[in-house]
């Protein structure tokens, strides 16, 4: 982390230190949200005499008018917080221009104000016509006894008969139990609330209807939960009359009959609501266009590259003494001309981002031209006249592509297997005859931590200074791959340093390899790239939503997401919302793009991607959602010696196409739950499988056969003692 990240992660972290934890800052019990947020008194669920009929006496008496629900831009169903249930659709308002027949329209109070900057300004989020592919299912019930529902080791009881959650995928061929896993918040104040989160198990389908409910729910006393005063009245039809649920009464009509027709008794209801997902238009829409539009820009020939520095080394020593990267020979620093689609924001904190520069049509539109940085990684074996395939390298966390100039030792290679350590950029293509390539993925890049996300999460109002600035990165990703396969020969046989090199260049073999955040959006890069239908997924998840709470990453951050929202609920609803803007790049958007359901004039693609258990920083278990998605990944043989993936057949070695291959480094399984690993003595193996000949033989006889073969011998990679 640079200096001045650690200084405002620091300072964010001492300010929470000095908050008052007193009655301004400290979450009510979840009894009292609910008796403070309706207006009405809420039973006592432990003088309830239980039975389906617990919590009936909240129904409003219909002698006494309607009753108020309060804020209006509220959802009353789950009166806990104010957003909740979510998703919704008491937020899809009808919109006829709309794909899914809905626009998302979250009212200025709805999202919990930034107690540091105000209120949360909705805007960006009518962008959406429904909600993203992997949402998070968040409720709050009273002290739940959550010990009985299914969790993310146990995804199959999430589809038992007598199961006391029910996720549904409606479609006009019926109902279609989805399978999920349900968490309460690990990192719940112990005087709070605890949310309750149902992740769907596989990534939901766009521009579909979902249905969720939740019966018979009890709490850790055994008392049965009552439903809020809104939902009984809803679920009873006594609603006439109400302006505010009224208009909702004949979809919870259907609603509870697509229940009735599960074999769901409405009188053991605790609470049920659906919610619409988005449609491709406008969760593909905006990237598409700008890829379309800005390979038009650049021709066939993709963008113009330029070099401007280039380093020539021996394989030695240098004159200090000092050890030098051993595997390259040349190193090359440049820019490539790019048609840019943003444009800057207002000031905020005396700080702006980038966000799209829209056109009358409401795409991206291009505001002129920018010179995107690049650097690329020759090997020895390159100066032998053999012909070299090429790889776009995608970096890390909130890094730059520099990364692949491989500047730097790294001994973060873990304990286990013993092997050589450093510069495993120029190792792999040194020994496969490859030359690596990168660029900065604008939007996470180093500059974008610096500059403007520790700014943002002041206020995730401005979150498109991220999501919307990713738009561009992985254009550039795109541009500058098509560049370097069409240009590159030339530009190195043109330039006096490199000309007489005899560096080959096979622009048949261009393939993709991304280590963490590189693996992340590697499926996104990927499913957009006409010249890319191989990939290498290094350490890689899916779904920021559920992978933030999971890595030690993103600790600091939410140190300072807690100055913005000391409120627990308040900070799960916020991570939640801007998933729904995350979600337009996010490679939960993007699996079942790759070859499932290829975009038009697309190849499929396929992925070998290569997790590590017990990884600190991204949880391979979101890698297992994608496996239960009909989107063309499967689970290879010997994946775990402790646990398989359930509902999931594992496929044999040799596979051809898209394959998860799980790596051990001693590290177990870590306990269940949205927190962190804790540490353990194997360190965190996060960065241990990229140093690995094994894995790196695997990943580049992938990339030349599109086969993935077993390199451990019939067991858990890796074979080692």
């Amino acid at each position: 982390m640079s200096e001045r990240f650690r200084l405002v992660a620091i300072l964010a972290l001492v300010g929470l230190v000095a908050c008052d934890d007193g009655d301004d800052g400290s979450p009510a019990t979840q009894a009292d949200a609910q008796a403070t947020t309706d207006g009405s008194p809420v039973e006592d669920a432990a003088a309830s005499d239980g039975g389906g009929d617990a919590g009936a006496d909240a129904t409003p008496d219909p002698d006494v008018g309607p009753p108020d629900w309060g804020d209006p831009d509220c959802d009353p169903l789950d009166p806990g917080a104010c957003a909740l249930p979510w998703p919704s659709s008491a937020y899809l308002v009808e919109d006829d221009a709309r794909a899914t027949g809905y626009t998302l329209t979250l009212g200025d109070g709805t999202l919990p104000a930034s107690v540091t900057t105000g209120a949360i300004d909705p805007t960006a989020w009518l962008r959406m016509d429904g909600y993203g592919l992997g949402v998070p299912i968040l409720a709050l019930f009273p002290e739940l006894d959550a010990s009985a529902l299914a969790g993310e080791y146990d995804v199959a009881e999430s589809l038992a008969e007598d199961a006391a959650i029910l996720l549904l995928e409606v479609t006009d061929a019926g109902t279609r139990r989805v399978p999920y896993f349900a968490e309460l918040d690990a990192l719940a104040p112990e005087a709070g609330p605890a949310t309750l989160i149902v992740r769907p198990a596989e990534i939901l389908r766009p521009d579909t209807r979902y249905v969720v409910a939740f019966r018979g729910l009890r709490t850790v006393g055994g008392a049965p939960i009552p439903p809020s005063a809104a939902f009984a009245a809803l679920r009873d039809g006594a609603t006439e009359g109400d302006p505010a649920l009224g208009p909702r009464q004949a979809g919870f009509d259907e609603l509870l009959a697509l229940l009735d027709g599960e074999g769901v008794d409405r009188a053991t209801l605790t609470l049920a609501w659906d919610f619409h997902t988005a449609s491709e238009e406008a969760l593909y829409g905006r990237m598409l266009h700008m890829r379309d539009d800005g390979l038009e820009a650049v021709g066939a020939d993709g963008p113009e590259i330029t070099f401007e520095q280039i380093d020539l080394y021996a394989p030695e020593a240098d004159d200090s003494g000092r050890e030098v990267n051993p595997y390259t020979a040349v190193r090359i620093r440049g820019t490539a001309r790019m048609p840019h689609y943003m444009k800057l924001s207002d000031a905020f904190l005396g700080v702006r981002g980038w966000i799209f520069n829209l056109g009358d049509d409401g795409q991206p539109a291009q505001d002129g031209w920018r010179d995107a940085r690049f650097w690329i990684n020759i090997p020895h074996s390159a100066l032998t006249g053999d012909a070299h395939g090429l790889v776009m390298y995608g970096h890390g966390l909130f890094g730059d592509g520099k990364d692949v100039a491989d500047l730097g030792w790294t001994r973060l290679c873990g304990q286990y297997p013993p092997r050589e350590c450093g510069w495993f950029i120029g190792r792999i293509a040194n020994q496969h005859d490859l030359i690596f390539f990168s660029a900065d993925l604008l939007g996470m890049a180093a500059n974008d931590r610096d500059e403007t996300a520790l700014t943002m999460i002041q206020n995730l109002g401005w979150f498109p200074w991220l999501s919307d600035r990713l738009h561009q990165g992985l254009l550039e990703y795109v541009l500058l791959t098509r560049g370097m396969k069409q240009r590159l020969q030339a530009a190195l046989d043109a330039h006096e340093m490199t000309r007489d090199l005899g560096i080959t260049v096979d622009p048949t073999q261009v393939y993709y390899s991304g280590i963490s955040q590189g693996g992340i959006f590697g499926p996104t890069f990927l499913a957009l790239s006409p010249d890319v239908t191989r990939g290498h997924l290094g350490v890689p998840g899916m779904n920021y939503s559920t992978l933030l709470g999971r890595s030690v990453d993103f600790e600091p951050f939410f140190g300072i997401l807690m100055q913005a929202h000391p409120d627990r609920v308040d900070q799960l609803v916020m991570l939640a919302a801007i998933q729904q803007l995350w979600d337009a790049v996010d490679p939960v958007s993007y699996y079942p793009k790759l070859s499932a359901d290829p975009f038009p004039g697309n190849a499929p693609s396929h992925v070998i991607a290569a997790p590590a258990r017990g990884d600190y920083q991204v949880s391979p278990m979101t890698l297992e959602i994608a496996a239960r998605s009909d989107v063309g990944l499967a689970v290879m043989a010997n994946y775990d010696a402790d646990r398989s993936v359930e509902l999931v057949e594992p496929v044999p070695y040799p596979h051809t196409g898209s394959g998860i291959v799980m790596w051990h480094f001693g590290n177990p399984w870590p306990m269940p739950g949205n927190r962190p690993p804790p540490e353990d003595e194997w360190g965190d193996p996060h960065e241990s499988g990229r140093h690995y000949d094994p894995h790196n033989e695997q990943m580049v006889h992938f990339f030349r056969t599109g086969e993935i073969i077993d390199v451990c011998d019939g067991v858990p990679c890796p074979n080692e003692p």
